[in-house]
């Protein structure tokens, strides 16, 4: 019976719903009967909290009693029926407006007292137009009304009919889905009289128990989906593997740095070394803001395989940054004996071929490079540890791809776009988070300005000359490759053509993604030569690129950036000793734009701007589409739950343990196929 309420809206047997209110209840989103038993109020009405008419405001839902002095019919331009009626309750006067409702002029009585409920606005005067009304007796009840998402076509009593109907038949087809211990253990209240509760509460108390409740429902049915497959793959692959535990080659490689580690940095080493020692699996997120040393961590890990006999690879989403990965690693590996090789996309011919026997004989002990690992004709001999960078580049079915190609898939993954601890926990369930939140010391802050008027722009232009005249380098972003009709946005192009004009004695270049990958390794490698002292680009540097001379990042057009896209771009700047710049030019009227520029401006802590960005976003803005079923909490909040998504994933562990990582329950399990029916959890 459980499985029939998600059958298609069209089976909902219902008196009075036809097929024209099944389609309005499609629009709002509403297929099947679950949809429609979880179409939760947005809002409640206080119908006991009564306000007087020189309180109320224009854009206010209330709730008014009034005395009626006035009633009248009046034909509108187009000759329909308005019905107006005039309200006072001592402090002030309110209109109330009905349309094609004549016979209200003789129901309503000049004198009497009634109590109106709706939304005010501001006309001539202050009205409401077609308000709920009944004739006051002198008595007020605590009651309270559920407000849902509606359209033209159906009112709010007519949604909350359906809903109390449909609920009133397949209530008793609702079964609990969380485990009976749980609920108990966490004083939750079960599943139907949350349900109950949220739909129609006696008193806000009940909206609260319901909620908290549901909250955890689907966090449950959330971590339990992603965890539930990591705990597979822990017990599939223990005891598979186990590590001589040699340590050599990554002590001379930290001898040679010629700096001491931060505390983050050790302590992440040491819990990825516990695990691989241990011969668990590794399934861990290495969050750090840019420049705090993730890629350090990674090249040690990388050599205690190597060095136990096992071969590395290192995943990047773009050839740009699986290069710099590569130069930046050859000649420090080579001293040590170790070989590395790129393999991109843009390699043919017997090069290729050469390195795919090299690969599958195990030759070359780590390979770095782009999404043409995942082809088919790459093999390895015996791959252990598979890096994957910026891994929200990458999907899930290409990280499970290259992971199938190594016997014993440990997976390290890196992001430089710093997520708060209670997002990471959500999006990342399936992975342990290790966090590196300091930086290296000797790094200067980046200095931070926002630019709305003519007047600093040109300031800050003849800023950058003085920058450019000492040495030093710059990048200009712009969002757009070429002009577009629809944005009112500078592109790279005409941006590129006007800084030539502007800075005609110095070497300027040109880079976006359209660029062949020959052409944009021409123009990055004149630039880390200083053969370009100006770049001009898109968002394509946005991660990667490591040119320690650049000073100055202008961003144009900021406000069409998010704030971890800014934080990121701001990033390639101030990566080595020269104080370093950023300028963001935007015109914006819009407070949420205003806001992100205020939080750049002031901070360069990326797990702050992390915190405020989450703020000022939408659920679907904030989680994309990596995963069905995030995107869609709806009695959970990110910022300010941490203790809840804790709590429920400390609960789901503590239960797939004990169940051997299989969900044991018929009605969680249904519900978790679907909430990710459309994405496959990895």
């Amino acid at each position: 019976m459980y499985k029939d309420l998600y059958n298609k809206i069209e089976t909902l047997e219902i008196k009075g719903v036809g097929e024209k209110t099944i389609g309005s209840l499609k629009n709002l989103g509403i297929n099947t009967i679950m949809d429609l038993i979880f179409f939760f109020p947005r809002t409640y009405e206080d119908r006991s909290n009564i306000k007087k008419i020189s309180e109320i405001k224009s854009e206010e839902y209330v709730v008014v009693i009034g005395r009626i002095i006035s009633v009248e019919n009046r034909k509108t331009k187009t000759r329909k029926t308005m019905t107006v009626a005039r309200i006072t309750d001592g402090t002030g006067f309110l209109d109330l407006v009905w349309f094609q409702m004549p016979y209200l002029k003789k129901s309503l009585k000049i004198g009497e007292e009634y109590i109106f409920i709706g939304n005010v606005k501001r006309g001539y005067n202050f009205q409401i137009a077609s308000p709920e009304y009944r004739k006051y007796n002198g008595k007020l009840s605590e009651e309270i009304k559920p407000v849902y998402s509606s359209n033209r076509n159906l009112s709010q009593n007519g949604i909350r009919k359906i809903i109390k109907d449909t609920i009133k038949k397949y209530i008793s087809f609702i079964e609990e889905n969380i485990p009976q211990e749980i609920l108990k253990e966490y004083k939750l209240i079960e599943r139907r009289e949350a349900i109950l509760k949220i739909h129609f509460p006696k008193k806000f108390k009940e909206i609260e128990e319901g909620k908290n409740r549901m909250a955890v429902e689907e966090l449950l049915i959330l971590e339990l989906g992603i965890l539930s497959k990591r705990f597979q793959l822990d017990f599939d692959n223990r005891s598979k593997y186990k590590l001589n535990d040699d340590r050599h080659m990554v002590k001379k490689y930290l001898n040679s740095l010629g700096f001491e580690l931060t505390n983050a940095q050790k302590k992440v080493i040491t819990e990825i070394h516990k695990d691989l020692s241990s011969g668990k699996i590794v399934n861990r997120l290495i969050q750090g803001d840019v420049g705090s040393g993730k890629t350090i961590v990674v090249i040690l890990m990388l050599l205690y395989l190597v060095e136990n006999s096992y071969q590395g690879v290192i995943m990047a989403p773009t050839e740009i940054l699986a290069v710099q990965h590569y130069l930046s690693m050859i000649d420090d590996m080579a001293k040590l004996g170790v070989r590395v090789e790129i393999f991109t996309g843009s390699i043919k011919g017997k090069k290729r071929e050469k390195l795919l026997s090299e690969i599958k004989e195990g030759v070359i002990d780590i390979v770095v490079g782009t999404h043409a690992l995942i082809e088919d004709n790459v093999k390895f001999r015996k791959l252990g540890l598979i890096v994957v960078d910026e891994q929200h580049k990458f999907g899930v079915e290409q990280r499970k791809k290259l992971r199938d190609k190594g016997e014993i898939s440990n997976l390290l993954v890196m992001s430089a776009t710093p997520i708060p601890r209670s997002l990471a926990l959500s999006i990342y369930g399936d992975l342990d988070v290790s966090i590196i939140d300091e930086m290296p010391p000797g790094r200067t802050p980046i200095k931070t300005k926002w630019i709305e008027s003519d007047n600093d722009l040109e300031k800050a232009y003849e800023f950058i000359r003085k920058q450019l005249l000492k040495g030093r380098q710059g990048y200009i972003v712009a969002p757009l490759i070429e002009e577009s009709e629809k944005m009112a946005a500078t592109s790279a192009t005409e941006l590129y053509e006007d800084m030539l004009n502007r800075f005609p004695e110095f070497e300027i270049g040109l880079l976006h993604g359209k660029m062949k990958n020959k052409e944009k390794e021409e123009i990055m490698s004149k630039f880390k030569k200083n053969k370009l002292q100006l770049l001009i680009a898109t968002t394509v540097i946005e991660v990667g690129v490591n040119v320690p001379n650049a000073t100055i990042m202008m961003i144009t057009n900021a406000n069409r950036f998010g704030l971890a896209g800014l934080h990121q771009l701001r990033g390639r700047v101030g990566r080595g000793k020269y104080k370093s710049y950023c300028f963001l030019v935007a015109k914006t009227d819009n407070d949420i734009s205003k806001s992100r520029l205020k939080v750049m401006e002031s901070t360069t802590d990326g797990f702050l701007i992390a915190e405020e960005d989450l703020k000022l976003r939408k659920p679907g803005e904030i989680f994309g589409t990596r995963q069905s079923g995030l995107s869609d909490l709806r009695f959970v909040d990110i910022v300010h739950d941490v203790k809840t998504i804790k709590l429920v994933r400390d609960i789901s562990i503590k239960y797939l343990k004990k169940n051997k990582g299989e969900i044991q329950e018929d009605t969680l399990r249904i519900d978790i196929v679907e909430k990710f029916k459309v994405n496959e959890i990895g």
